[in-house]
């Protein structure tokens, strides 16, 4: 997928066919108190009253500004007030945007890890995103033996110990954003579909899948030395992708 930088504006066109945006918001940038009194405007009661039983301070931060991204972001490309976005989650949990007559078909996901919120938008493809932050991940063998696949564990075993940890978790994103795109949740199996990585990311189903792969386009992104970031879209076509990142607007001003 061909990658594009554009900037950030107020009211903006919501993707084209074949083209995919993609949000990021550093929760660092988003300290001031002003900032985050206008980010708690956004959110609906529901989402406030998960945002208040987060425990610890970044874990509220990051939970609100993640969510306050969505709604803004969909309301800008839909020139409507973010209280007026409803949401509803399928039978798996994923949450989907409740389209009123007129709308497009707009299809989102949301992640977030340490520090950073990532958010994707399309024009009526599936899509799904995961980002992840660099950490220690403790019994690497065990956690491979769980949900990789024989052909991904061979590979992360040729590499020298010190890279492994980071190859796991470009691995990983790769399978949660397809699982989140698909939306079905873990109610997949990882060990049960794998990915190539390299300049061309393609997946490889094991036998018995219904799914094809040359119905998937798949990227990968590290927006900071420390995160990983995957997409995944249910495309057969090239699709061109807009990075931007987020910064919370007032109608009329920033905030």
């Amino acid at each position: 997928m061909a990658a594009a930088v554009s900037a950030i504006t107020e009211r903006i066109p919501p993707p084209a066919r074949g083209e995919v945006h993609v949000w990021l918001a550093w929760t660092e940038r988003f300290a001031a108190a002003e900032t985050l009194d206008y980010c708690r405007t956004l959110l609906a009661p529901d989402e406030l009253e998960k945002w208040r039983r987060f425990h610890f301070e970044r874990d509220r931060q990051l939970y609100l500004v993640a969510h306050a991204m969505v709604r803004q972001v969909l309301a800008a490309y839909l020139a409507i007030a973010p209280e007026r976005l409803q949401f509803a989650a399928n039978r798996y949990g994923r949450p989907e945007l409740v389209r009123e007559p007129g709308m497009p078909d707009l299809r989102f996901n949301l992640s977030h890890a340490h520090g950073l919120a990532a958010l994707v938008v399309t024009r009526s493809a599936d899509c799904g995103i995961d980002v992840e932050a660099r950490r220690e991940l403790g019994d690497l063998a065990a956690m491979a033996g769980q949900v990789l696949t024989a052909a991904e564990r061979d590979y992360l075993w040729r590499l020298p110990d010190a890279e492994r940890n980071w190859a796991f978790l470009k691995l990983w994103t790769l399978k949660e954003a397809y699982i989140k795109a698909v939306g079905k949740g873990l109610s997949l199996a990882l060990h049960e579909f794998g990915f190539a990585l390299g300049a061309d990311i393609s997946i490889r189903f094991q036998t018995g899948s219904a799914d094809a792969p040359g119905e998937w386009q798949f990227a990968q992104r590290f927006p900071g030395s420390d995160h990983v970031l995957a997409l995944a879209l249910r495309s057969g076509d090239g699709l061109t992708c807009v990075y931007r990142e987020w910064a919370p607007q007032r109608q009329g001003g920033s905030a």
